[in-house]
Order: C-alpha cells, then sequence, then structure tokens
C-alpha cells in the first residue's frame, strides 16, 4: 500500500505543478511593484488589469477597483453603449421640410420653377456627423430643383438636444476653447462648427485665407498686429473676430499677434456656428438663383438666431426632446412683417447679429409633425463613425454620440407616454425625462446598460462621455468587464475594428513600431495632463488574447507613466505561457 500511495503522490504533484505553471500571470505583484518604483511612480497612482480570454492562464489585478481618470479610454464606454442602443446601422440626418400647406401647393405647381413659400422652411437637425457645406448646399439645390424659388423665413430646429446649444455660457476646459478638440456639439453638426484660417506674413504685412469661402465677406486685417515672437509658439485659435457691416460691406475683422515671416494654418471655431450658417444659408441660396423675400444685403442681422440670446436657457426648446410644434409658432413666425433695419451711409462698422427682433429670416423652433421632408441627409453607419471615435479619439464626434444616446431616452419616453397614458407615475417620470439635460439622459442611460450587463458602475462618474473631463472617473475592472462583453457582443468586430492596431494606425501609428506588441495589440489611448490610459486586447507570444487596461494618474504621467503602460504591454506581447 505505501508503494501503491507514492506512485498515486507522485503523479497527483506533477499535476499541481504544472496547474500551477499553466495558470502563472505575466507579472507578478512584487515584479511589478518593483517597476513602478524603478519608474518613479508610486503605487497609488496606478491601476493596472491583465486578462486571459482563455483557460490556462492566471489574471493579474492592481487598484482594479479604484476611482480613475480615464481620459479618452472613456470613449470605450459610450462606444460600446451607443453601439448597443443605437445598432450599428444607425444614422444621423439632416432634413429640409415645408409646411404640409406649401408643399401640397407645390405638388399642384410642378411645372413651376419659381414656388414661393408661404410658410417657413424648416432645416431639422438630427446630430449628422457627416453634415459639411457641401452637403447642406447639395440639400438646398435639391430644394431649388423641386420649383422652389423663393423662401419665407428658415426655422432651425436643433430641439433633438436640451439645451439646444450647450456651448453657451459654458466653462472652458482649457485654454484654447476654440479648438477642434474642444468643440461642444449640437444636434446641427455643419462643419464641426470649424473654419480653417491661413495667416501667411514676411516682415511688414500680413495675409490671410478663409475656408469656407464667403464671397459676399471681406477679411479686414488691419487689427493683426506683427511681431517678433517665434512662429511655431504662434496659436491662432487667439485671433479674435467681429463680423461688421462697413458701408454696405460685410466684414469680418480680425484682431490679434501674428509672428513676422510666419505661416499658420489651423481649423477652429473662428466665428459663432449661428454666424457661419446665417452666412452659409444665404450664400448658397444666393447661388442657386434662389431669393430670400426681404432686402438682406442691406439689413442688420444679429448674431443670434432669432428668439434667443446669449444664454443657456433662452437655448432651451419650448417642447422638451423632439416635441410637437413648434417654439416660434405658426402665426409668429410667418405672419410677422420682415422689418429691416436699413443702413444709413456712414462707414462706422456695426456689429453684424447685434440687434435681433424675432421676425428676422433666420429663426429657431421645432418642426411641425405634419411638416412634409422634401430633402435628407444621412451619415455613415454609426459602426464606421465608431472607428473615428476610437482610431483618432474624435471628442467632438463622442460628444455628439453621448447626447444623441440621452435624446434617444428621451423619445423612448415620449413613446412609453404615449402608449401608457393612463399610466400617471410612469407619465410623470417620462415627462421628467423629456424636461431632462440630454447629457443627464445619456449618463441614465449608460447607468441602465450596465446594470443590465450586471457590470458595476460603483465608481463611474460622468459628464459628457469623451474622456475630456476633470470630473470623469471609472474603474479599470468596469473597462475590464466592458472588454470581455464585447467580445461576445453581436456588435463586437464594428467595435474591436474601431481600435487602433500597435505600430499601424489611428492613435498608435507612432507607437509599438518596433517589439513584440507590433500589430499584436489594439488599444484605446488616454491622454491628459496628469493622465496617461491603454485599455484594449494584447495577443501574448502564443497568440492568444488578453485583456489590457492600465491608467496612470501622476504628474509624471506624460514622462514615466507612459514608459511604464508601453513597458507592460511589450512585456504581456511577449509572455511565453503555455500552450
Amino acid at each position: 500500500m505505501k508503494l501503491l500511495r507514492h506512485r498515486l503522490y507522485l503523479p497527483l504533484s506533477l499535476l499541481l505543478l504544472t496547474l500551477s505553471a499553466c495558470s502563472s500571470a505575466p507579472i507578478s505583484q512584487q515584479g511589478f511593484k518593483s517597476q513602478l518604483a524603478q519608474n518613479g511612480l508610486q503605487p497609488e497612482e496606478v491601476a493596472l488589469v491583465m486578462e486571459p480570454l482563455f483557460d490556462g492562464a492566471a489574471p493579474f489585478f492592481y487598484r482594479a477597483d479604484a476611482a480613475m481618470s480615464p481620459a479618452s479610454t472613456m470613449k470605450l464606454l459610450t462606444s460600446t453603449v451607443v453601439l448597443s442602443r443605437l445598432g450599428a446601422d444607425w444614422r444621423g440626418s439632416t432634413r429640409l421640410l415645408l409646411d404640409k400647406d406649401d408643399y401640397a401647393a407645390l405638388q399642384r405647381h410642378k411645372t413651376q420653377t419659381s414656388f414661393r413659400l408661404t410658410q417657413p422652411l424648416y432645416l431639422q437637425a438630427g446630430a449628422d456627423a457627416d453634415l459639411n457645406y457641401a452637403e447642406l448646399s447639395a440639400l438646398l439645390s435639391q430644394l431649388r430643383a423641386q420649383g422652389v424659388s423663393e423662401l419665407n423665413a428658415i426655422v432651425l430646429d436643433r430641439s433633438s438636444f436640451l439645451p439646444a446649444r450647450s456651448d453657451v455660457g459654458a466653462a472652458d476646459f482649457d485654454e484654447t476653447p476654440k479648438a477642434r478638440y474642444n468643440h461642444r456639439p449640437d444636434a446641427l453638426y455643419l462643419g464641426q462648427s470649424q473654419q480653417v484660417l491661413k495667416l501667411s506674413s514676411d516682415q511688414q504685412k500680413v495675409q490671410a485665407m478663409l475656408l469656407p469661402y464667403w464671397p459676399l465677406l471681406q477679411l479686414d486685417l488691419s487689427g493683426v498686429t506683427l511681431n517678433n515672437s517665434p512662429c511655431e509658439q504662434t496659436d491662432l485659435t487667439s485671433i479674435q473676430a467681429q463680423l461688421v457691416m462697413v458701408s454696405s460691406q460685410l466684414q469680418l475683422q480680425l484682431r490679434g499677434n501674428f509672428a513676422k515671416n510666419c505661416v499658420q494654418q489651423q481649423s477652429f471655431e473662428l466665428i459663432d456656428r449661428d454666424q457661419a450658417l446665417f452666412l452659409t444659408l444665404l450664400q448658397q441660396w444666393q447661388q442657386l438663383g434662389g431669393t430670400i423675400r426681404g432686402n438682406l444685403s442691406n439689413s442688420v442681422i444679429d448674431g443670434d438666431i432669432a428668439g434667443n440670446s446669449h444664454s443657456a436657457e433662452n437655448h432651451r426648446p419650448g417642447f422638451g426632446h423632439r416635441g410637437k410644434g413648434a417654439t416660434t409658432t405658426k402665426q409668429h413666425c410667418c405672419q410677422a412683417k420682415h422689418h429691416m433695419q436699413h443702413l444709413s451711409s456712414s462707414d462706422k462698422p456695426t456689429p453684424l447679429l447685434a440687434t435681433f427682433s424675432p421676425a428676422t429670416w433666420l429663426q429657431q423652433g421645432q418642426t411641425p409633425p405634419d411638416a412634409v421632408p422634401v430633402a435628407v441627409h444621412y451619415s455613415r453607419r454609426l459602426g464606421e463613425l465608431v472607428r473615428r471615435v476610437n482610431k483618432t479619439s474624435d471628442n467632438a464626434l463622442t460628444r455628439l454620440l453621448y447626447l444623441t444616446l440621452g435624446a434617444n431616452r428621451a423619445d423612448n419616453s415620449t413613446d412609453n407616454n404615449t402608449e401608457n397614458s393612463a399610466n400617471k407615475p410612469d407619465n410623470q417620470n417620462n415627462q421628467d425625462n423629456q424636461d431632462s439635460l440630454t447629457t443627464d439622459l445619456a449618463a441614465q442611460e449608460i447607468l441602465a446598460w450596465l446594470a443590465e450587463q450586471q457590470i458595476t458602475s460603483k465608481q463611474l462618474v460622468l459628464e459628457n462621455g469623451s474622456g475630456l473631463s476633470r470630473q470623469e472617473r471609472l474603474s479599470a475592472s468596469l473597462l475590464a468587464a466592458l472588454l470581455r462583453h464585447n467580445t461576445k457582443a453581436h456588435y463586437g468586430p464594428e467595435f474591436i475594428a474601431s481600435l487602433p492596431l500597435a505600430g499601424m494606425d489611428g492613435t498608435l501609428k507612432n507607437r509599438f513600431r518596433a517589439g513584440a506588441a507590433y500589430q499584436k495589440a489594439r488599444l484605446k489611448t488616454g491622454t491628459l495632463n496628469n493622465v496617461t490610459a491603454l485599455a484594449g486586447y494584447v495577443y501574448d507570444a502564443n497568440h492568444r488574447p488578453w485583456i489590457f487596461v492600465a491608467m496612470v494618474n501622476s504628474p509624471k504621467a506624460a514622462t514615466a507613466g507612459r514608459t511604464l503602460l508601453d513597458q507592460l504591454v511589450q512585456q504581456l506581447a511577449q509572455y511565453p505561457g503555455k500552450r
């Protein structure tokens, strides 16, 4: 029996050793702490998860449940929930609609090429991420081709989001609030409200180019002062712009400092988005041979769309999300006399958009439920847009989709309210949803989704869903659970394909160009002041997939933190493990 026991004991011990070897983690706790010390990082500044998506290896967790600033790895959460809730085939839209009576009259006079609208043209904004100036012109061309020649007024419907313009009155995130990455979108995503400004100078003078090109607009550079500062330190977003009318000539006056012997070009929100929309609609419609009731060329036009002032409260749509009926009623916007304030012959500049009246032709309101669409533009599928979100870390697009998530929750509440009209408590809750800020509804939708997937949201703090925030927080374990879920989700292929490939594209194009991780990792990057992060999937030396989530919140994040994260990815990619 002793011999039998010995023979049974020996294979069992070998089996335990084999299982122990198979279950080894890529790094030990002690080894990781030594690595932190070597990089000069404090233990409380880092969170890490390495989790195998296969059997036979052990995961590694370090402060996985700690609340961390994720920077742009937060986009993984937003992109996942929009794919789940909206579907990979969802598209944003921009629509032109006519009042039903105008549409009926237009159909009766199809042979007429000079039809005059008696009611407003409705421009309904629906989070169309691909709407640019050329596409807006194409929409107007479709309207013109149907015989419409004269517009009575244009009502811009941004009411999908509440407030209609979240940028109004908002605190600046950093010192470059006009930069593209800081853009705060509304439902009309026209060219991301960006203009391209190019300034070039010699020792004596400066020249400018502005895109889009508005022929009716004259650039005035007399307020740009040349100095001897280094060209590379020149920031065009510091240039101030004001639209004025001088002797019936529309001018854009630029003011600020610019370096001598310098050429700089930058895309940013140089002028207010409502001013840009006014200029674009006016020019494009006139180029198509159309007219707008009233002598616009000699009028003073205010910088806000009619009915608004520069306050967040006044940008609030009157009937919640996609409500029925217009904020500016049909009678108010269409029967009022179109009074235009004529200029004197004085050359004194008059600020454009300074004295608006509600009767002006460009107004804000909501589209009546019986309005008829006559032209529509769709964005690309959500599955394609998510690639822009994660590969290029597009903050503005992420925020647009985040808001769309909230608008979708409000729409669902409206539908439920209609179906359950007898249920008063539910109706009250649905009404509250319709009146809530769209960002709040988006946060509620994400929390609801996490609860459905049984993923803990204990450390989650949401602000705009992009990670461009000093308040947003989540844990490494939440991201790891999310990444695990997405490997089995029906939208998993779209999600995984949206992540940058190491050394090849997106924000990883110039990272991991050498070493074991090259083309073996798909990771979302995250960078803010004092924050660096990576999250996604890494394949080890045996081509087995691992979840990788690492975040560093430290004054040394950009230096030692990034070095540590790169080391960990390379270690995991060359981890031999066991087959």
